[in-house]
């Protein structure tokens, strides 16, 4: 035990335990009302998570990235049991989605855990060349393998998921350099995609309707906009200070919806005040600066990718999610790393995160 947590970079691991401490705490408070054990599950989600942290973060990054094609396919796996087996489940609110594998009472839900395998491969495949090396073959067939998890996923449906996986090819223009004619190509490709997702089955209509709503936030107050307009009126009420921890009126007295989950941060708003969103959000920003760090140091093109495909993923969600519960983006269901509660989530991120520790160790010590 001991020699394992020397291999940690306890510059990264600080931060990431404050933030989870600052989670556990609005978990328990947000629970209050009904949900009085949330905070215990959460706990036992971080204990086996940090059991796996220690067991990847002690092998050799190599090992790991060598199985690449093994492990992305191992995941591509895990969504077709979901999409085409009696394996897959429909669990929650998710609008009938079909997301989960296991048992209602054991369940796991791949999407998370697959955009982690996912940024293995690419990430391996892209750094075994040099960038010269690097042609349109190879960058096709890059982002053919980000895409081909999209669209099971988008298929769910879980819009939200999919487009989580697209940050993993930032990787390409950190190797290509910045290429206006690589721009215009994404915006017309962009342009183009938009009005047909939208007439056809691609974007289902609920998932429209988050976005007309979000256009006219005026609307629906009651309705589809119920839970960004209670979650602006907690972040407001929170004001520089806070209403204290389990002092939120918003969150106590359960008009702020899925408190526990994506609206989190409202409620961590709400009982820490402006100068507790300013510390997560501080917090968060040296996380990722930490994780940057680690792939300015890496020792391979492969672990530096990695690292930065990593702080892509979380970065998105924290923005993201931070975005939503302020107003600014429609409402789709991303969590907040270290604060929402789930299991998937956080055994996903910890796997990806003891991936980028034992690049971190590993830069250390040749």
């Amino acid at each position: 035990m001991k020699g394992r947590m020397h291999r940690l970079d306890f510059s990264i691991l600080v931060p990431m335990l404050l933030l989870i401490g600052l989670g556990i705490l609005t978990l328990y408070s947000a629970g209050k009302s009904g949900q009085t054990r949330i905070w215990l599950k959460q706990l036992l989600f971080y204990g086996v998570s940090f059991g796996l942290l220690l067991g990847i973060a002690s092998r050799s990054p190599h090992q790991i990235f060598r199985k690449s094609l093994w492990i992305y396919s191992f995941g591509i796996f895990l969504l077709l049991l979901v999409a085409f087996t009696p394996l897959g489940l429909k669990l929650g609110a998710g609008e009938g989605a079909k997301r989960w594998l296991g048992t209602k009472a054991l369940n796991f839900q791949p999407s998370e855990l697959v955009r982690w395998t996912t940024l293995i491969f690419v990430a391996d495949f892209l750094g075994r060349r040099m960038a010269d090396q690097i042609k349109l073959p190879e960058i096709t067939t890059a982002i053919s393998a980000v895409l081909l998890p999209v669209a099971i996923v988008a298929k769910q449906p879980d819009l939200g998921m999919a487009l989580s996986y697209l940050p993993i090819l930032i990787v390409i223009p950190l190797i290509k350099g910045f290429n206006w004619k690589w721009l215009a190509a994404i915006t017309i490709v962009i342009g183009i995609s938009v009005p047909v997702a939208w007439k056809s089955n691609l974007i289902q209509q609920y998932q429209k309707n988050r976005i007309v709503d979000f256009l006219n936030p005026a609307t629906n107050l009651k309705d589809k906009n119920y839970q960004t307009n209670q979650a602006r009126i907690a972040i407001g009420a929170g004001r520089i200070f806070g209403q204290g921890l389990t002092g939120g009126t918003q969150t106590q007295l359960n008009y702020l919806p899925v408190k526990t989950t994506d609206f989190i941060f409202a409620a961590w708003a709400e009982e820490r005040g402006f100068f507790g969103v300013l510390l997560a959000l501080g917090l968060f920003g040296i996380f990722l600066n930490r994780i940057l760090a680690v792939s300015r140091n890496a020792k391979t093109l492969t672990e530096s990718y990695f690292c930065s495909g990593a702080t892509a993923i979380l970065g998105l969600n924290i923005i993201v999610n931070v975005a939503m519960v302020a107003g600014t983006l429609p409402n789709k269901g991303m969590v907040l790393p270290f604060f929402s509660y789930g299991g998937s989530s956080t055994i996903s991120y910890f796997i990806g995160i003891s991936v980028i520790m034992g690049i971190a160790y590993r830069s250390k010590v040749l």
